[in-house]
């Protein structure tokens, strides 16, 4: 109990002196924040999709970068944050809209009707809750979203992201595999038991906007759907690809075959080859689909200085691609 309370102390404090000027700035910690800010919001939205005609639970809304836009085509907007500061500036600029409420409350003392929600949207939020404190909220997002409701959530993970100075900084800086660890677990079961409410992924990816502008790798977010089905609920297909197929153990013996980075035929030269005869030039915006754990994505960056997005069922394999990338990136070894 007494760590709960210090947690929350912390942050509260961290925020008070962060957010006595409620501006884009003071709440993205960043010098950069205006261009930024102007990139990534559509781009988040985008990954969320449309909220049509859907019932939105907004926690830690702050100022309301994503209020208004969320409020724009959305049924109804429940915008929420702990500071009163923030909150207030929020319902000066999205009031007038009609369809935004407002609360000052800590999610951790949050409480909501079940079914409430067909959305729930997070933009920096859980990075300040201890790991308690994610997952007591997983399990209550659970109960508060309509069932196929939506999940989406965005985090800064390794290290800070932002230039701002701070005199103290308790952000969890968390690794992706524990957002993963907690909201894989997360499950509630009906009244009898025999039914389980539990999150499957829909995506998970890096913003775009901060590898362009920042060269980090670092600013992740996650979208799940709430399914229900019969208690105990199956195996995901990506569980088993992961566990299995693309288990660390798999991946290492891959690698020892086919080269480091690599886990097909061909390695590093067989990639080399194909690249040389796709005569890339720098900038050029390359998607490479199935790309495992990067090695050919990586080589396009940095022998031929291309933006390279990809992508892969595997989970696995993504995070340790963005592994190798966020600590290349933070040593300065890698361009793009």
């Amino acid at each position: 109990m007494a760590a709960a309370t210090d947690e929350r102390t912390a942050q509260k404090s961290y925020w008070l002196e962060h957010s006595s000027q409620p501006t884009v700035e003071a709440m993205m910690l960043d010098s950069k924040a205006s261009e930024i800010d102007q990139l990534e919001r559509p781009e988040v939205l985008s990954t969320l999709g449309s909220v049509a005609g859907k019932r939105v639970l907004e926690l830690g809304a702050g100022i309301g970068r994503f209020t208004g836009e969320l409020a724009k085509a959305a049924k109804s907007v429940m915008a929420c944050d702990f500071m009163e500061v923030s909150i207030a500036e929020n319902k000066r600029q999205h009031e007038a809209l009609g369809n935004v409420s407002f609360t000052v409350a800590d999610v951790t003392e949050l409480q909501q009707k079940p079914g409430a929600y067909d959305v729930v949207f997070s933009n920096w939020l859980l990075m300040y809750l201890s790991d308690g404190e994610v997952t007591d909220l997983a399990a209550k997002v659970l109960t508060w979203l309509s069932p196929d409701g939506v999940l989406f959530f965005r985090e800064s993970c390794f290290r800070p992201s932002g230039d701002r100075p701070r005199k103290g900084n308790p952000t969890h800086y968390r690794n992706p595999r524990d957002y993963f660890a907690i909201f894989d677990k997360a499950e509630v079961l009906s009244t009898d038991g025999s039914n389980s409410a539990h999150l499957e992924l829909i995506c998970c990816k890096c913003v775009d906007t901060y590898v362009t502008v920042k060269k980090n790798q670092n600013q992740i977010c996650w979208k799940f759907r709430k399914v229900v089905t019969s208690h105990p609920r199956p195996p995901l297909y990506r569980t088993f690809l992961d566990t299995q197929q693309y288990s660390d153990r798999s991946i290492a013996l891959y690698q020892w075959v086919y080269g480091k980075g690599f886990v097909s035929p061909g390695g590093a030269a067989k990639s080399a080859e194909l690249l040389d005869r796709l005569q890339l030039q720098p900038g050029t915006r390359v998607l490479d689909v199935g790309c495992g754990i990067g090695g050919t994505a990586f080589m396009a960056a940095d022998v031929y200085g291309c933006h390279v997005h990809g992508i892969d069922l595997s989970v696995n394999m993504i995070l340790i691609a963005i592994e190798r990338a966020a600590a290349a990136t933070a040593s300065g070894s890698r361009r793009s």
